[in-house]
C-alpha cells in the first residue's frame, strides 16, 4: 500500500511537471468573453456567483470565489488553477485504470496520453470552461470510490462514491454519463449480465442525483426566478452529430474545424475496426469505446459545440476534454498490446516511439491553440488598461457605448462592470435614440485602434 501511495505521488507529481511544460507560456493569457460575467458576479452579490451564468453549476461556480479572493483581476492564478486540475485529472483517471485493471503500466501510459493529449486544451484555455475540470476531477473520484467499493464490499466507499458524484453533477452536466460508464464496468468487469437487479440498485442513487439536478434547476429558474436554466436555452437535438463527432477526440485539432478532405477521419474508422483484432484484452476497448460515445453523449446536446466553429469558445474542443480520457486507454492498450505479442525491448521501444510522435504533435497544437486563445484576449486587456488609466472611475449610474469596442456589447459591459467593480455600469443599445434621463451619466467612448490592431487611443466623450 505504501508503494502504490508513493507511486501515485510520484505519477502526480511529474503530471504536474508535465502540464506546466505545456502550458507556461499562457498562464498570463486574459479572460475572454464568459470569462466577465463570472468576474461580475463577484461583486454582484453571493447569489450572483452561486447561480453563476444561470445554472446550477454550484460547485464550480463557487470555486470562483476563492479564485478571485486570491487573483482578484489577475488571470495568472485561474490559468494555474486549470493547469493544476489537469494535472489532477491525469492522476486521478491513471488510478482508476491501476485499481480496475492492476496494470501499473497501461495505468501510467494511458494516464500520460490523456495529459499529453491537445484535442480537448480549450478546457484550460478559456477560464469560464473550468467547470469542465472541475466535474471531472469529482467524476473519476466517484469512479475510483465505486471501483473500490465493488472490489471490496465497503458500503462506505459506495457513499462517498454517491457524494463525489454530487459534486460533480453540480459542477457541470456532462457529469449526466457517468451512469452509464457505471453499467458498463458492471457488465464488462463485474456482475456481467448474472446480477442486473444488483446493478440497477447500485446505478439508481447515480441516477435520482442527476434527476434532483435537472428538476431543482427548473424550479428555480423558471418558478422561483421567472427566468429560464442557461444551458437549456442551447439544447439542440443532433442524433448524427450525437452519434458521429465524439470519435473526432483520436484526431481533431483543438480549433474544431473538420476537413473531411483529411485522411484522419479514415484512419480513425479503420484504426477502431483494426484495434478488436490487434488487442487481445477486449474489455478494454469495451470500456474505452464506450467512454468515448456515452462520455461525449450529454454534451451532444450543447449546440456551442460545433466543428466549424464561428467564435473561439465554439469549438468542440471544451466537450472532448471528459471523452478523450476514454481514448486515451484505448491508444494506451493498443501501444502496449507490443508487450504482449513481442516481450522485451521491443515492446519497450514501441511505447517510446509512439510517445516521440506523439507528444511533439500535440504539443505544437497545444501552443497554436493557447496563442490563438492569447490573442483573443489581448485586445480586451489593452482597451481595459486604456480606459482605466484615462478614467480611473465611472460615476453612478452609468450609462456607455462604445465605437469600435474589442468585443461583443454584453462582453464589454460585464468585462466594465468587472473591472470597475461597478454592477451599475449599463451599455447603451442604440446611441442615436437614447435619451439621457435626470441623474444617468452618459459616456460614448471611441476607439481609434493603431496600425498593429492592438494599441488603442480612445475618445471619451459625454452625452448631453
Amino acid at each position: 500500500m505504501k508503494t502504490e501511495k508513493r507511486e501515485f505521488v510520484i505519477y502526480a507529481s511529474l503530471a504536474l511537471v508535465a502540464a506546466f511544460i505545456y502550458y507556461r507560456r499562457f498562464l498570463d493569457n486574459f479572460f475572454v468573453m464568459d470569462d466577465f460575467k463570472y468576474l461580475e458576479n463577484m461583486f454582484a452579490g453571493p447569489l450572483s456567483v452561486i447561480l453563476g451564468y444561470g445554472n446550477l453549476r454550484v460547485v464550480s461556480n463557487v470555486a470562483w470565489w476563492p479564485l478571485y479572493e486570491l487573483s482578484g483581476l489577475n488571470p495568472f492564478l485561474y490559468n494555474l488553477f486549470g493547469v493544476v486540475m489537469h494535472a489532477a485529472n491525469s492522476a486521478l483517471f491513471s488510478l482508476l485504470v491501476l485499481q480496475l485493471l492492476k496494470d501499473r503500466t497501461l495505468a501510467m501510459v494511458s494516464g500520460a496520453v490523456f495529459l499529453l493529449n491537445a484535442v480537448g486544451c480549450d478546457a484550460l484555455f478559456w477560464k469560464a470552461a473550468n467547470n469542465t475540470l472541475i466535474d471531472l476531477f469529482f467524476y473519476l473520484t466517484a469512479l475510483c470510490l465505486y471501483v473500490i467499493y465493488r472490489q471490496e464490499g465497503s458500503s462506505k466507499f459506495f457513499v462517498l462514491s454517491i457524494g463525489a458524484y454530487v459534486l460533480a453533477i453540480f459542477s457541470k452536466e456532462d457529469a449526466a454519463s457517468l451512469p452509464f460508464i457505471i453499467v458498463l464496468m458492471e457488465l464488462v468487469f463485474f456482475s456481467r449480465f448474472r446480477d442486473m437487479k444488483g446493478i440497477v440498485l447500485r446505478t439508481a442513487p447515480y441516477i435520482v442525483a442527476v434527476l434532483v439536478y435537472i428538476v431543482a434547476g427548473r424550479v428555480i429558474f423558471n418558478y422561483m426566478l421567472q427566468s429560464s436554466v442557461e444551458h437549456a436555452r442551447f439544447f439542440k437535438i443532433r442524433p448524427l452529430y450525437s452519434l458521429l463527432a465524439g470519435w473526432t477526440v483520436f484526431f481533431l485539432s483543438p480549433d474544431g474545424r473538420l476537413s473531411l478532405d483529411s485522411p484522419a477521419p479514415y484512419v480513425t474508422i479503420l484504426f477502431i475496426a483494426t484495434s478488436f483484432a490487434w488487442v487481445k484484452d477486449k474489455k478494454l476497448l469495451l470500456l474505452g469505446y464506450g467512454w468515448i460515445f456515452f462520455g461525449f453523449l450529454p454534451q451532444s446536446v450543447a449546440s456551442h459545440g460545433q466543428l466549424e466553429p464561428t467564435y473561439i469558445i465554439n469549438s468542440i474542443s471544451r466537450y472532448l476534454y471528459l471523452p478523450s480520457a476514454g481514448a486515451a486507454l484505448i491508444l494506451g492498450a493498443v501501444v502496449l498490446s507490443v508487450r504482449d505479442r513481442f516481450p522485451g525491448k521491443i515492446g519497450f521501444a514501441v511505447a517510446a516511439l509512439f510517445f516521440c510522435l506523439f507528444v511533439p504533435l500535440n504539443y505544437g497544437r497545444v501552443q497554436a491553440r493557447g496563442l490563438e486563445w492569447q490573442q483573443a484576449g489581448e485586445p480586451t486587456a489593452r482597451f481595459l488598461k486604456a480606459i482605466k488609466h484615462s478614467m480611473p472611475y465611472f460615476p453612478p449610474d452609468s450609462h456607455i457605448f462604445i465605437v469600435n469596442a474589442p468585443g461583443g456589447r454584453a462582453f464589454m459591459q460585464q468585462s466594465l462592470r468587472a473591472f470597475y467593480g461597478d454592477p451599475g455600469i449599463t451599455w447603451i443599445s442604440n446611441p442615436a435614440t437614447y435619451r439621457r434621463k435626470p441623474g444617468e451619466n452618459a459616456f460614448l467612448i471611441i476607439c481609434a485602434w493603431k496600425d498593429n490592431g492592438e494599441d488603442v487611443d480612445l475618445e471619451i466623450r459625454q452625452f448631453p
